[in-house]
């Protein structure tokens, strides 16, 4: 018999829908509802929390501890221990762990969201999603938190940038669920974060955010959107209010846009403490409170004055009994090291960047180099906080250099050294927004002093940004002759790195954010992190790209920007039909003009020549990566439907499509654009010339006013009317004038009929 919430006692109810343990949920076992173990997440297993977990589920105190922090830093070097307190709690752990996972291999470090959305590719995307799932069974992990993190890149200042995908949501749309559907592949389920618009950290705790209906549509919802027509088994609401409603108690975001609309049939859960208000959040359709335990007294209490709906708690309990029952899998104790360390390597080949490059590289194995920076022997391979991931599987940079030149070594100053690499490096952080976008001072005088050192000996110099978000260096640039950004590679990310720099790789990576030259350029320079636990998101649908297009700002690097160790060109751009209803065929030939094979990335992007609602320039609505061996062509075909031409319309609570003229344009980059055709979406909408159209609209078109001044000559209706109106109240629809001049509805049908014939240019 299939368990239901209607066969629990409202104690037992309560019990499913409140955390057990800081990351496990309750089981029920006298109904034979399993325990749910919950962990971080989207770059691997993060024992902190395990550990935690495991201490909290045995009484022994949990997180935070010194002696606990002395075992996750040394845990791979028991030997470094020197307090019995620490060694008796390894000992303790270990015996634990080897239970789960006898052959105790330990996790992988995944790249984070920022780099997947580098690579462009849902296929890597998928691979690590399916490692992401292995292991994740393998240490008894049935949620794996984060998996995937679809928070808009707003400010590059968010501390937890790195874990967002992107500043673009088609971009998101088309990457994020691939996460999903690797992790489920492995029986495990996935979990999408955090609904909605967690874009900072300072004052995340129910900091307000004033965001406007259409940025909210546009922008900020569609991540999710798509993992849950992927099939997400979860989603985790967000800390933060939206225009001043709680997120876990947002009816209208958790029940009427997420089930009712987009049809989540899955689990609710909140973020850590994320709950302020228990009976309201299960009301909203909040149907899981972490982190446990959690006594029930205030359910209960709310049960019994009729402020908690039973039939809310009831469909909660539900859904925790279905989750359970399809995902409370027994660790299967066995990692797959020779699937998982690929599927990390080639995210990272896939998404490390060549922002620059005058023609040193690739270099010769016979380089001899010299390698600086604080992180340059082990690079930073992930996030700290949720996103910390301890191992001993990384891989050292020192090393994978070394294997693949002739010398390397940390001293510039010799005769050998021909090649300079600097690694900077910038970590990120949970909990903690960046102040600025600034290399520290420090380092910048090291570094000048280290390229003067170089232009005078003529010494390669090569730039390593190994960094949680964009920072602001375009002096510094000038003087390297090539720049990679890694982000944070992972586990495989060095020995990714040394590939390219050899050329073994050749890069593909593209920037999945706009890279500003200085802070002050951003969109939301003057609105982040907001005044006190208020923050307003004024530049409403223009983030990112769209914002520095429409100011006519150059970036230092435009989204979508990446380059490779040879040239592509799309040569040819066209439309299988010019006028179209609901979809339409965009054909592009790419042809690889250089000598070495490699990939690259077609970005379409759609502009509107003329919007009632304003639009931005351009947008992303498809791309494909493709692999062109040298003098290759290809002929690629992208299918635009009539959603990638919509937007959201605030007054009439819906997205649609206009009528009229699209440039459809296709290029290498938002600013490096190499082709562009036109189409006609022929349709009517509610902004189809006619009785709505205003007449300041009608008056200041050539045609719609000889359409409508030749009518009122033909019908003898007096001009004068119009002319007033356009004088002195031109907002008024033309619907008000022609009762005005008191026509016949026929008339009006007729002269509708005429106005919806001229085409929208």
């Amino acid at each position: 018999m299939k368990k239901s919430g209607t066969n629990l006692t409202s104690e037992q109810q309560i019990r499913l829908v409140n955390g057990a343990s800081f990351f496990g949920t309750a089981a029920i076992t006298e109904k034979n509802i399993l325990r749910l173990q919950l962990l971080d997440g989207g770059t691997g297993i993060n024992f902190e929390q395990l550990f935690g977990d495991i201490l909290s589920k045995n009484g022994k105190g949990g997180i935070g501890s010194d002696a606990l922090r002395n075992v996750l830093e040394n845990f791979y070097t028991p030997s470094e221990l020197t307090d019995e307190e620490s060694k008796n709690l390894y000992d303790w752990i270990y015996k634990q762990l080897e239970e789960i996972i006898p052959d105790m291999t330990a996790p992988g470090c995944y790249p984070p969201g920022i780099l997947l959305g580098a690579t462009w590719n849902p296929e890597v995307i998928y691979a690590v999603g399916t490692a992401l799932g292995q292991e994740a069974r393998a240490y008894g992990i049935n949620i794996l938190l984060g998996t995937p993190n679809v928070n808009l890149h707003r400010d590059i200042r968010n501390g937890r940038l790195f874990e967002g995908y992107s500043e673009d949501p088609c971009l998101i749309s088309k990457l994020a669920p691939s996460l999903v559907k690797g992790v489920q592949s492995e029986g495990v389920a996935a979990n999408v974060k955090h609904f909605a618009a967690n874009n900072q950290e300072t004052n995340r705790m129910n900091i307000n955010e004033y965001i406007s209906e259409r940025a909210l549509h546009e922008l900020y919802f569609p991540g999710f959107e798509a993992c849950v027509k992927e099939g997400v088994a979860t989603v985790m609401s967000a800390y933060n209010q939206i225009n001043g409603i709680p997120c876990t108690e947002n009816k209208t975001l958790l029940t009427d846009i997420l089930r009712n609309e987009w049809g989540f049939d899955g689990v609710v859960m909140s973020d850590w403490n994320a709950v302020y208000h228990p009976a309201e959040a299960v009301n909203a359709g909040n149907d899981l409170a972490m982190p446990g335990p959690i006594a029930p007294d205030k359910l209960t209490a709310a049960l019994n004055d009729g402020t908690l709906n039973p039939k809310a708690l009831e469909a909660s309990s539900d859904r925790m009994i279905r989750l359970a029952s399809e995902y409370a899998l027994p660790a299967d104790g066995s990692i797959d090291t020779n699937m998982t360390d690929k599927a990390a390597y080639d995210a990272a080949a896939e998404g490390i960047i060549l922002l620059k490059n005058n023609g040193v590289l690739p270099l010769e194995n016979t380089a001899d180099i010299a390698l600086y920076g604080k992180y340059a022997d082990n690079l930073l391979t992930c996030g700290e906080g949720s996103a910390g991931i301890h191992t001993n599987r990384n891989i050292s940079f020192y090393r994978a250099l070394s294997e693949r030149f002739n010398s390397v070594n940390h001293d510039m100053k010799t005769d050998d050294t021909d090649t300079f690499i600097y690694v900077y490096s910038l970590p990120g952080q949970e909990g903690n927004d960046l102040a600025d976008i600034s290399i520290p001072q420090n380092t910048v005088d090291e570094m000048s002093q280290l390229l003067d050192y170089a232009d005078s000996n003529n010494i390669k110099k090569i730039l390593v940004l190994n960094v949680s978000a964009p920072v602001a260096f375009t002096e510094l640039e000038k003087r390297f002759d090539a720049v990679f950004c890694i982000f944070l590679p992972g586990m495989q990310g060095a020995n990714a790195l040394a590939d390219c720099l050899c050329g073994k790789i050749n890069p593909s990576g593209k920037l999945p954010l706009t890279w500003p030259e200085r802070a002050e350029d951003m969109p939301t320079y003057l609105s982040f992190p907001g005044d006190g636990m208020q923050v307003h998101y004024g530049e409403g649908i223009f983030v990112g790209y769209r914002w520095y297009d429409a100011r006519k700002i150059k970036p230092l690097y435009p989204f979508g920007h990446g380059l490779s160790y040879t040239e592509f060109e799309i040569s040819r751009l066209e439309a299988k039909n010019e006028t179209f209803t609901d979809s339409v065929d965009i054909i592009a030939e790419v042809v690889n003009k250089g000598e070495k094979a490699g990939k690259t990335v077609v970005q379409i992007y759609v502009s509107d020549r003329l919007s009632s609602l304003t639009k931005p320039v351009r947008e992303l609505k498809a791309f494909k990566k493709i692999y062109l061996e040298p003098k290759e062509k290809k002929t690629l075909t992208f299918t635009l439907k009539k959603s990638d031409f919509e937007s959201y319309d605030p007054n009439l609570k819906m997205k649609t499509m206009e009528e009229g003229y699209y440039d459809i344009s296709a290029g290498l980059s938002s600013r490096d654009l190499h082709a562009c055709c036109s189409v006609y979406a022929d349709v009517e909408s509610p902004y189809s010339y006619g009785g709505s159209t205003s007449i300041k609209t009608i008056y200041e078109n050539p045609k719609l006013k000889a359409v409508l001044k030749d009518f009122f000559e033909q019908m003898q209706y007096p001009w004068s009317v119009v002319l007033t109106s356009y004088e002195y109240t031109s907002q008024d629809t033309l619907e008000l004038i022609m009762n005005q001049v008191e026509s016949s509805e026929n008339d009006r049908q007729i002269l509708y009929k005429k106005l919806k014939s001229v085409k929208k240019h």
